[in-house]
């Protein structure tokens, strides 16, 4: 699997006509349902990376270039929203020091992606606004549906 910035994880082959896994799962990370990852790549959506939780799967292999982690006792889909937000940016953006390298992997280490600062409700008020944002993605996904 890999991340998007607009959709998080996807399988590479909606992306890709193959699988770009090949023979080598070496370079890959075997992710647990409710891991988060950290794709630190610039995209116009999201300048300073994307991060997601994995819930549509027990398990994916991900490229090892994602910076992978539990979010211990807290919603790991409220972290994600959290971790993409605005005030997120704002602090990666004065760690991020020189731009994104040739490659379009931003120069930001796990620790220093994991110093950011974030302001968390009560474990029950993160399952609640988790599950209004995922039922409003389910109502978009529905109405893009639509004939038109």
């Amino acid at each position: 699997m890999m991340i998007t910035a607009s959709n998080g994880f996807i399988e590479q082959s909606e992306r890709y006509a193959f699988n770009n896994a090949g023979e080598s799962l070496k370079k890959y990370i075997l992710l647990k349902k409710g891991e988060l990852a950290y794709n630190h790549g610039a995209s116009k959506l999201r300048p300073y990376g994307s991060c997601f939780a994995l819930t549509t799967a027990e398990n994916a292999r991900i490229p090892f270039v994602y910076h992978c982690f539990s979010a211990e006792n807290q919603n790991a889909e409220f972290m994600s929203i959290e971790l993409n937000g605005a005030e997120i940016e704002n602090q990666l953006r004065k760690i991020v020091s020189s731009g994104a390298r040739m490659d379009g992997l931003l120069n930001i280490s796990f620790d220093e992606y994991t110093s950011v600062s974030v302001l968390l409700p009560g474990t029950e008020e993160q399952d609640c606004i988790a599950d209004f944002f995922r039922q409003l993605d389910d109502l978009i996904t529905l109405h893009q549906r639509e004939p038109t």
